[in-house]
């Protein structure tokens, strides 16, 4: 009985917003006014690492290279995070591909891109993040190192603004950033959220994820493509050749409890391509369907 009352009250706020280049929803079981906190942060988290906004706090960094520089704690949050998944994907996410999709035509929001007539400049691998150092809350770049922080950013800030909407008082918070969705306090029910995954390019339904608190994600090469002298270009730079990876994976999803981690796991394994993606996915013990043109591989987590 006292579970059925505490079901009977609670109260469902839901509001849609244009954020980070992506369609953002909050849903919350709280005070309203927690919806327009809720945004108020995303926005902020948009000032803080926007590669598109010429004032965002990463881009200041950026045009500060060699120097040692004081950072908010959500940059340096990102930065590490960045750190933590170059490691653990043997480089495969590697955020320094940011020069390369510039070059590429890809240097302001996608919007903007499409049909521009040339390129920028010849294409090199990603130096990788050897360049970056992070002591506290300093930080410091070397010459040349440029850093996209564009989908573990949004998986970052689904993390993030989910947690602190819990903090803030509301019982249940989900949060969705263009897909990376991040789920934190009590479950919407007893079944939990259920999350459809859609193929990338038909939009079936290949599957759903009972969410109960975590994160679920889907990365894809079939959207944010573009054309450049007749060539066309997808937004998953494999950072070994500075070009658009060369993949059989349309698509993979990964469950985790972190939208940033299964952001980096699930673009490191589309570029390693279906057969090492499953071995990488395994060894990062998450949940994970991979799409190709002909079957959906599902890697299952293991027993906790």
């Amino acid at each position: 009985m006292l579970i059925h009352e505490a079901v009977a009250e609670r109260t469902w706020h839901r509001s849609t917003a244009r954020v980070m280049g992506s369609p953002s929803e909050i849903l919350i079981d709280g005070p309203v006014e927690l919806i327009r906190y809720g945004f108020r942060r995303l926005r902020d988290l948009e000032q803080t690492w926007s590669g598109c906004l010429p004032d965002s706090e990463l881009n200041r960094l950026q045009e500060r290279r060699t120097e040692q520089v004081e950072c908010s704690d959500d940059l340096v949050a990102a930065l590490r995070w960045c750190l933590q998944m170059y490691s653990q994907t043997g480089g495969l996410f590697d955020p320094s591909i940011r020069t390369s999709l510039e070059r590429l035509g890809y240097d302001r929001t996608f919007a903007e891109i499409i049909d521009r007539p040339t390129a920028t400049g010849d294409v090199v691998s990603a130096p990788g993040l050897t360049g970056l150092e992070i002591s506290g809350n300093t930080v410091r770049l070397a010459a040349g190192l440029s850093i996209d922080l564009g989908g573990i950013g949004k998986g970052l800030a689904a993390d993030m603004v989910a947690d602190e909407l819990i903090a803030a008082g509301a019982t249940s918070a989900y949060v969705s950033m263009g897909g990376d969705i991040h789920a934190s306090g009590e479950p919407v029910d007893g079944d939990g959220w259920q999350v459809p995954l859609l193929h990338p390019i038909s939009g079936a339904v290949i599957d759903h994820h009972a969410l109960f608190a975590g994160a679920i994600v889907m990365s894809t090469v079939a959207i944010r493509r573009w054309t450049r002298s007749g060539i066309e270009h997808h937004h998953i730079i494999d950072p070994r050749t500075g070009l658009p990876s060369e993949t059989d994976l349309f698509a993979v999803a990964v469950a985790d409890q972190s939208a940033a981690r299964g952001e980096a796991l699930a673009k490191a394994a589309i570029i390693a391509g279906s057969a090492e993606g499953i071995t990488l996915l395994r060894a990062a013990d998450v949940k994970a369907w991979l799409i190709t043109a002909d079957r959906v591989e599902v890697v299952q987590e293991s027993e906790r």
